[in-house]
């Protein structure tokens, strides 16, 4: 199963999606922002952030298109990848919670927790 073509495509396409977010912060952020219900939210001041942000997210895009071409000689970015994706959910909800952020912002990170149980399906298969 770990190194099943089908996971390996679940893995290139995990990577398509935080390319595909890091790409949007970083040159469309007005228009993913908008998507979110988060127009009010963008300033000069937050691009920087932002653009660190995209910038992480690209680098984990980078990690699970590693993963795909052989899903358990990577089981540690894996890991990494359920632990992260499993953070930017909390984090988002505890924002939309405790500081009023936008619900269209945890509408996309639903995607991370999915994400996230699928990669802990594939990195307990390696025990």
């Amino acid at each position: 199963m770990k190194n099943s073509s089908a996971w390996r495509r679940f893995f290139q396409f995990s990577a398509l999606f935080n390319f595909s977010a890091a790409f949007a912060l970083l040159f469309a952020p007005q228009l993913l922002f908008n998507i979110l219900m988060m127009s009010d939210s963008l300033s000069a001041e937050a691009l920087p952030w932002l653009h660190q942000f995209a910038g992480l997210v690209l680098v984990f895009g980078i990690g699970y298109w590693v993963i795909s071409t052989n899903p358990s000689l990577h089981k540690d970015i894996v890991w990494m990848g359920c632990i992260g994706k499993l953070v930017v959910f909390s984090i988002a909800w505890i924002d939309i919670m405790l500081f009023n952020a936008p619900v269209g912002f945890g509408v996309l990170v639903i995607a991370d927790l999915i994400f996230a149980m699928f990669f802990a399906v594939v990195w307990r298969s390696f025990e």
